[in-house]
């Protein structure tokens, strides 16, 4: 067996190849591609003109940006994308002399951007120039990533020592102290807590060094995390709360503050939700007493910039000593304004009984010098063993929850995954002997019908979940033939294509019979909020373009979403309708055979699923395959004859 420090060395060298294959990919769309091509693919505009210019919270400049007429595609940029700004040519080529600057979308339009940059303000003729936006990728995240593994390869720490061979199998955990909580539980406003969720939450609390909550779709993990927290801050202990996405992150903070605790949000305001923007550190700074002072710093910066602005390419030695006297004294406003407002977050995350962040988020230089008496990690059946380092460097003990059978890091490089960056930190730390004391998987599930659960129980967690008891006397509506329903589309003609212009697959047949399907469901249970989920961006689209253009569009757009399966994770629906899109005659699945999005599309269903697909495609896997006999066996069966002959 390699040692730990082999095994995260190898990481890092997987690190670079996955983050050489994103900057590969984006390079081959933007660098040697004409200005037409670049536009079209949706990741430039130019020109554009930059309409406003002012500062927001830390000093940064925000720029609002506006696409001239047929500079590219609207829409293309959404908000917490990276981009990159640069004066250019009429190739939309940087200028030679041209700063390349880049930012953070904060708000995004069909034609329009507010963008937050880096750097120092433009001068009044630089706004007019001719300029080229572009999406670029985010290194920072690989930096965080690299820098936590250096971290644990090269610590002198001899408790990090042991956690860190402990999680990587080669020996056991450290002795700490026996437990962080002696006391019995209090169970503050979690009464309802099922048997394993107080079972887990007991063990955590006094478990020294590691805990790993399994949370199949359902069970309530949220809740237990939760609980859990609520224990550790009555006990005056201070926690650092993360995960891979800004969604799962912002979950956690919405559940913290319905339970009254003081939480901080740490992250990039234009990637938090509008529901805990007010948590979010930089909105707290801004209501201090203090930040008035920072505001008033700011103004006179701006107007030392708008003096120095004044002076143009003409003018002689005094002029030109005078603008940079107020070039001077705009930097050193804004120095002063800076360091005043980071004195003002140190003082607040200090305060905090929680702080939440992703995972790279735990990077922050706020809380450089913090440590917490535990770290939660959420959702790290979906984190990259790296990115769950980084905010374990904050602390000795540790709580990891998630679901491996559920989505698993996203990798692109080939290479990168075989040598086993596509292993989550959940998944590594499970494998782990030292760790399996540590684990507790909750079994009772409360969202779905169990009829849907049995063959996700079935098949990824060894039939072991069980349905609340109050769910088990639902009743559907008429028009709900039953809580499952598997159609097969076998020789009905609906084949598959490849979408014009990209590799991803659709089939518009299927998405017309879906449809159908899906406004039935719509039509025939009125409170039902219904989600539609397709393996392929294109047939995502496909049915998307389908629902706008169709009569009841307008009725019931609120109440209908259309996406991949990763704009669900987390989250459920009344009823959902699966298409899975694929039907050809040599029995190619692609993009299905990764079975965990299938369970993750399945599990989201509270009331109805519906599958379509091809039986004759996706028989020749045998998951599939027993999904269908295991839906013939429960009468859950149908074939799409039977609405296309009514019809």
């Amino acid at each position: 067996m390699k040692t730990a420090i082999e095994q995260l060395g190898k990481l890092a060298e997987a690190l670079v190849f996955e983050q050489r294959e994103e900057e590969k990919r984006l390079a081959s769309v933007i660098e040697g591609k004409s200005l037409r091509i670049r536009r079209a693919e949706g990741v430039t505009w130019s020109p554009i003109s930059i309409e406003e210019q002012d500062f927001t919270f830390g000093g940064r400049v925000r720029w609002k940006i506006k696409m001239n007429h047929n500079a590219g595609l609207a829409g293309a940029f959404r908000a917490g994308s990276p981009v990159s700004i640069y004066q250019a040519n009429e190739a939309g080529s940087p200028q030679n002399e041209g700063e390349v600057r880049i930012g953070i979308v904060r708000k995004a339009t069909a034609s329009a951007v507010d963008v937050i940059m880096d750097g120092n303000p433009l001068t009044g003729s630089e706004m007019h120039e001719r300029w080229t936006l572009d999406a670029r990728s985010d290194d920072r995240t690989y930096q965080c990533m690299a820098r936590a593994l250096n971290h644990w390869i090269n610590t002198d720490n001899e408790i990090e020592k042991a956690t860190r061979n402990a999680f990587l199998n080669c020996s056991d955990f450290p002795v700490l102290e026996d437990s962080m909580r002696k006391e019995e539980l209090k169970s503050y406003g979690f009464g309802s807590l099922n048997g394993l969720q107080k079972k887990w939450l007991d063990a955590a609390l006094k478990r020294p060094a590691m805990s790993l909550l399994h949370g199949p779709p359902g069970t309530g993990k949220t809740t237990a995390l939760l609980a859990y927290v609520v224990e550790m801050v009555q006990g005056k202990l201070r926690l650092l709360l993360t995960a891979p996405s800004n969604a799962a992150v912002d979950l956690l903070v919405a559940g913290c503050a319905k339970q009254g605790v003081s939480v901080v949000r740490i992250g990039h305001p234009m990637r938090l939700s509008d529901e805990v923007q007010p948590f979010g550190l930089d909105a707290q700074v801004e209501e201090d007493s203090e930040y008035r002072q920072v505001r008033d710093l700011r103004k006179r910066a701006k107007k030392a910039w708008q003096v120095a602005d004044r002076f143009h390419r003409n003018f002689g030695s005094e002029q030109r000593a005078e603008r940079a006297s107020a070039r001077k004294e705009a930097k050193s406003l804004e120095r002063e304004a800076i360091e005043l407002e980071r004195f003002i977050a140190e003082r607040i995350v200090r305060k905090a009984q929680v702080v939440c962040a992703t995972l790279a988020g735990a990077a922050n230089p706020a809380l450089e010098d913090e440590r917490f008496d535990a770290v939660v990690s959420d959702e790290a059946g979906q984190a990259m063993l790296p990115g769950a380092l980084i905010p374990m460097q904050l602390s000795s003990r540790y709580v990891l929850a998630g679901d491996p059978h559920q989505l698993p890091p996203v990798i692109k490089s080939r290479r990168a995954s075989a040598m086993g960056l596509e292993e989550s930190a959940l998944a590594c730390f499970m494998r782990s002997k030292f760790c399996a004391d540590s684990i507790t998987m909750l079994a009772e599930q409360y969202r779905m019908h169990p009829e849907i659960m049995a063959p996700s129980s079935h098949w990824f967690y060894e039939g072991q979940l069980r349905t609340a008891a109050e769910l088990k006397s639902q009743s559907l509506p008429d028009i709900l033939r039953s809580p499952w329903t598997f159609i097969d589309s076998a020789g009905c003609g609906f084949e598959e294509e490849k979408e014009e212009g990209s590799e991803s697959t659709m089939n518009s047949s299927e998405a017309e019979f879906v449809l159908k399907r899906t406004l039935e469901i719509l039509s025939g249970c009125p409170s039902f909020q219904v989600g539609v989920i397709a393996p392929y961006r294109a047939q995502v689209a496909e049915l998307q373009r389908q629902f706008e253009e169709s009569d009841e569009y307008l009725i019931y757009r609120d109440r209908a979403e259309f996406a991949t399966v990763d704009a669900f994770q987390g989250q459920e629906r009344d009823a959902i309708v699966i298409s899975l899109t694929r039907s050809n005659a040599e029995g190619e699945i692609g993009f299905l055979k990764e079975y965990r999005r299938t369970n993750v599309a399945m599990t989201r269903a509270k009331h109805h699923l519906l599958m379509v697909g091809d039986g004759a495609t996706l028989g020749s896997d045998d998951f599939y395959r027993q999904l269908m006999e295991r839906a013939e066996t429960s009468g859950a069966y149908h074939s799409a004859w039977e609405w296309l002959y009514t019809s």
